[in-house]
């Protein structure tokens, strides 16, 4: 596991917050690259998730696999958005396929009769002693994004566990440049632990509702935790960023 360097503020403005990008591979085994700094299909994505690409990029120390994990101080930042976003430019910028990751809870059950639409999760793989190729599937409208959820219930994370996760991320990382992680709030503890298991963590915090001292705790609880907080996105802002997050 690599680390990262000196965390940097990206500005996601308010006109992204309704333009939620949905994710849900069977993936080959394949040699892990470097992301590449290239244009290619980049250019159709929002400026904003393009900006978070490279300034993650620009403080990659090494070509290792990286694993990024997407959290926020509390729920309503619109964290899934952003590791959507940044996930879909990853994916576009890489040779080989990029994966994330849903560590939230479940949605709601569908309704009697109806026929289940989720595969099987990274949990149940596992504990079955299937590949974990079996969890995870490609993203309908990306060529090269795949998706798995990590398990049902209601703290994914806390069924899951600290070892087993990262026995399983040193497994995929054999397959997957990025593996992008999409965790509930740091108010669940579990949350905030597995940031140790990362090459970094970003937190994202929504433009005049998150707090400062909400930022700072939640910082300090990564880090705590062994983790590394290595940006700040600053999401459904207007126009300026407050003088309090500057540079």
């Amino acid at each position: 596991m690599s680390r990262m360097s000196t965390p940097e503020v990206t500005v996601l403005r308010r006109s992204l917050a309704g333009n939620t990008e949905s994710l849900p591979a069977a993936a080959e085994e394949r040699s892990v690259a470097p992301a590449r700094l290239g244009l290619g299909t980049i250019g159709r994505h929002h400026p904003s998730f393009v900006q978070l690409y490279y300034a993650i990029e620009a403080r990659r120390s090494n070509a290792m696999p990286l694993v990024i994990q997407f959290v926020s101080p509390s729920a309503g930042t619109g964290a899934s958005m952003v590791a959507a976003g940044y996930a879909r430019v990853a994916a576009d910028d890489s040779p080989q396929p990029v994966l994330y990751i849903d560590c939230n809870a479940s949605p709601a059950k569908a309704r009697r009769g109806a026929k289940a639409q989720d595969p099987s999760t990274l949990l149940e793989v596992l504990r079955r002693g299937l590949p974990l190729s079996d969890a995870i599937r490609p993203v309908p409208d990306a060529v090269n994004l795949v998706c798995a959820r990590l398990a049902t219930g209601e703290r994914p994370l806390l069924a899951f566990g600290g070892d087993r996760f990262r026995s399983m991320l040193d497994l995929l990382r054999t397959s997957y440049p990025i593996i992008v992680l999409d965790t509930p709030p740091t108010g669940m503890p579990e949350s905030a632990a597995v940031s140790r298991y990362c090459d970094g963590s970003v937190l994202v915090v929504a433009a005049g509702r998150t707090r400062q001292w909400e930022i700072e705790a939640a910082r300090s609880l990564l880090e705590r935790l062994g983790g590394q907080t290595v940006g700040l996105v600053l999401n459904r802002e207007k126009t300026l960023l407050p003088r309090w997050l500057g540079r």
